[in-house]
């Protein structure tokens, strides 16, 4: 994909036409303020028109600021946004507007879209169609988080050059998000290996929370001396001296006591399983809830973006995701149900024998004699229900440790066979490096930037790594060396077969180097790579004033805003 054109009318006048180069525009400030004038206005409303919800339009997401006149008029109803665009040399009209649309209780920004004339009334239904012309293939709505690795308007994440994502990004997910990139042919296994893993980490939690900061050997040496207090208690009772007259009432205390202690144990074990079985089903709801979507869409379809010839996309490894942990859930769910009418009818029985207990303890109690006999039953039952609470959880630590054990070695198979696979995916990051290197070379002169890929020896897990980072140094260089990054992944897109996106959108340029933002502005247009940047002049002064007039496509000023406000 590569941007053709951009207007915004404002009920039928034309207040803005941009019209792209094939290499590199400008946006920029014709006079020395070149702050607040709309120049990185220009960038979001692309993105706008490219499936955003268009707020940063007027909300500045660095300062977190609105601009309530902007938002007025965008919101209006009256300001249509039209891009043109083109894909695999066809081309394609995008617009889109915004208006306020009143419900009961509440005011919502409408947006309507339309593609090629046809209309779509929601952000979901424009998005669903607007992924397969650019070469996605989405089955879930999460078209917005493509556009990550499209453009580069976030301040915060600008002058990343892997790591270009929120922070709370794994490696993991950074593992996941660049084999896709580069057409990994054991991506699949790779998706299958890190959904292992999760499940590994989820009843590696699981196993801490049952062990509460014992070992399992602690626990099996607890209820080794349960047994043991057990039985001297029992010893304690076949010695309990009886007179005869009270002996067969004392053997039917005996046989209703066993039973009891019998239905306690069980009893207690049921609870102890539907206590942790409501903490595990607690826990799989927290992960859905706790997981951070759009950060996992925007790792997932920006990766599809970059790969479109793989055949399973990673919202299939989502929706796989979130699936799963409902059908545990509800498989949870079914077992406490289950739990609940074994309780019951346990519950009916202990309470019988307790009834029975209480009328044969009645015709004993009056001999003082049998105070000591109920004091040793009664620590007996005590013990019996701490073995079986202590029973239970030994009993859930050594099936999860088991299935952890499976786990790893599913893991260790998928990473054995993925490393098969290796040197292909060395071969797609090589073509990418071609570019790379040159483009970083030109920047930093002393040395060049690279991708790296390899397994990890001990464990041949897959890792990537950027080559020379920790040289990137000064106050300028992360910003270009992030441009020169995005740049390469340009041109591999047009010499790979992949449908990478064949543009890059660029804000927050004040942090480069102004020399070697030069030189990468000098390649966009030599080799005509399409960059699209919003920047300040001064950051322009080692270019000639040629060049920048020849490639600078918007000025704006105090008197010339954006939006004209």
């Amino acid at each position: 994909m590569q941007l053709v054109s951009l207007q915004v009318h404002k009920d039928l006048e034309v207040i803005r036409h941009l019209k792209f180069n094939e290499g590199l525009s400008i946006v920029t400030n014709s006079e020395d303020d070149g702050n607040q004038i709309g120049k990185s206005t220009a960038l979001r409303v692309i993105n706008f028109c490219l499936g955003s919800d268009g707020k940063s339009i007027w909300h500045d997401p660095e300062s977190k600021v609105s601009n309530v006149d902007i938002e007025e008029l965008v919101t209006s109803g009256r300001v249509t946004f039209t891009l043109n665009i083109k894909v695999n040399g066809k081309n394609y009209c995008i617009k889109r507007r915004i208006f306020k649309l009143h419900q009961k209780n509440r005011v919502i920004n409408k947006i309507i879209s339309y593609i090629d004339d046809q209309d779509y009334p929601t952000n979901d239904s424009f998005k669903s169609a607007l992924a397969p012309l650019l070469g996605f293939s989405l089955k879930n709505p999460t078209y917005s988080a493509i556009k990550n690795r499209l453009v580069r308007l976030d301040k915060n994440t600008a002058s990343n050059i892997y790591r270009y994502l929120n922070s709370n990004t794994s490696d993991r997910q950074y593992v996941v998000y660049y084999s896709y990139i580069f057409g990994f042919s054991g991506h699949d296994d790779l998706v299958a290996e890190m959904a292992k893993q999760d499940e590994r980490s989820r009843r590696e939690s699981r196993v801490d929370m049952l062990l509460n900061g014992n070992t399992e050997q602690d626990i099996k040496d607890k209820i080794e001396s349960i047994d043991d207090d057990i039985f001297a208690l029992k010893q304690k009772e076949m010695e309990f001296d009886f007179k005869d007259a009270q002996n067969k009432g004392v053997e039917k205390l005996n046989a209703i006591r066993g039973k009891i202690a019998s239905l306690t144990e069980s009893i207690t074990k049921l609870n102890i399983r539907t206590s942790y079985n409501d903490k595990t089903i607690e826990s799989y709801q927290s992960q859905n809830t706790k997981v951070d979507l759009k950060l996992v869409e925007k790792i997932y379809s920006e990766a599809k973006t970059l790969s479109p010839n793989i055949n399973k996309s990673l919202e299939d490894l989502i929706y796989f995701h979130e699936s799963l942990i409902s059908r545990k859930v509800d498989y949870l769910i079914e077992k406490k149900n289950e739990y609940k009418i074994e309780l019951n009818f346990l519950t009916k029985n202990i309470n019988d024998a307790l009834d029975k207990e209480k009328t044969l303890i009645s015709s004993l109690i009056n001999d003082s004699h049998l105070s000591g006999f109920i004091i040793i039953e009664n620590e007996l039952r005590d013990k019996y229900e701490e073995r079986g609470r202590i029973a239970v959880i030994l009993d859930e630590v050594i099936s999860e440790n088991n299935k952890i054990s499976e786990l790893k070695e599913d893991i260790r198979k998928l990473r054995a066979k993925n490393k098969r696979h290796i040197e292909q995916l060395k071969t797609n990051v090589r073509k990418f490096n071609k570019k790379f290197r040159s483009l970083s070379r030109e920047v930093f002169k002393d040395f060049a930037l690279s991708v790296n890929v390899d397994n990890k020896s001990d464990t041949n897990e897959i890792e990537f790594s950027i080559v020379n980072q920790k040289k990137v140094s000064g106050d300028g260089a992360p910003r270009a060396a992030s441009l020169a990054f995005d740049m390469s992944l340009v041109v591999y897109s047009k010499e790979s077969s992949s449908n990478l996106p064949q543009c890059t959108l660029q804000d927050y340029l004040e942090a480069a180097d102004q020399d070697k933002l030069a030189i990468l502005a000098r390649k966009s247009v030599s080799e005509k790579i399409q960059v699209v940047m919003s920047v300040l002049k001064d950051k322009l002064i080692s270019l000639d004033e040629d060049f920048i007039e020849k490639h600078t496509i918007l000025r704006l000023d105090k008197n010339n805003k954006f939006f004209g406000i």
